[in-house]
């Protein structure tokens, strides 16, 4: 159950800062030199599930932020027929009390304040999805983001970069590092 009053917002000019949501309604830019505003309506107010899809930490202006990508779960049948929603059964795994319904169409990021309670505690969490569920979900994602399920070498080679490499290096079990070094090493020589 997260009540998301901080949270990750984009202006159409593409500019991103996280912003103190307090009423829904319009917001301006938080980027001096932009004029445009953001539509906060879609982003659900006061506590809710979420499914907490993934984590990371950015440095905003003075420090590292905790960040996490949330999609929201409503019960409300609203939007059943798209086919980015997903029905979530109930179950004593995922902790929810009655069929919810994935709003894989409505992501978003927020600030992992919003997952603590006034004494900076973390929240503890509500359940865990089946696998069948997260692969849904996920394929729901793909669809919405234009993301095929199988990147080709010339996505690679358009999107590579340093701070990439040292990314995906770091989710590797550390028993396996020190040998894709190697095997690195050996290729380029």
């Amino acid at each position: 159950m997260v009540d998301p009053y901080r949270v990750s917002l984009r202006c159409q000019a593409g500019h991103i800062h996280i912003y103190e949501l307090t009423a829904p309604g319009e917001i301006q830019c938080r980027k001096s030199s932009c004029s445009l505003t953001i539509n906060s309506s879609h982003v659900f107010r006061g506590a809710h599930p979420y499914v907490i899809w993934t984590s990371e930490e950015f440095q905003d202006d003075t420090e590292y932020v905790k960040t996490f990508i949330a999609i929201p779960l409503t019960s409300q049948t609203t939007f059943v027929g798209l086919p980015t929603t997903y029905p979530v059964v109930s179950s004593s795994n995922n902790g929810l009390t009655k069929t919810s319904y994935a709003l894989v169409h409505q992501p978003c990021t927020i600030d992992g304040n919003c997952f603590k309670n006034p004494d900076g505690d973390w929240s503890e969490r509500l359940g865990v999805l089946e696998t069948k569920d997260r692969e849904k979900i996920k394929e729901r994602l793909q669809y919405i983001l234009g993301i095929s399920s199988e990147p080709t070498a010339d996505w690679f080679l358009e999107n590579i970069s340093p701070e990439l490499v040292k990314q995906v290096y770091g989710y590797l079990p550390d028993e396996q590092k020190a040998k894709v070094l190697e095997d690195l090493l050996d290729s380029l020589n």
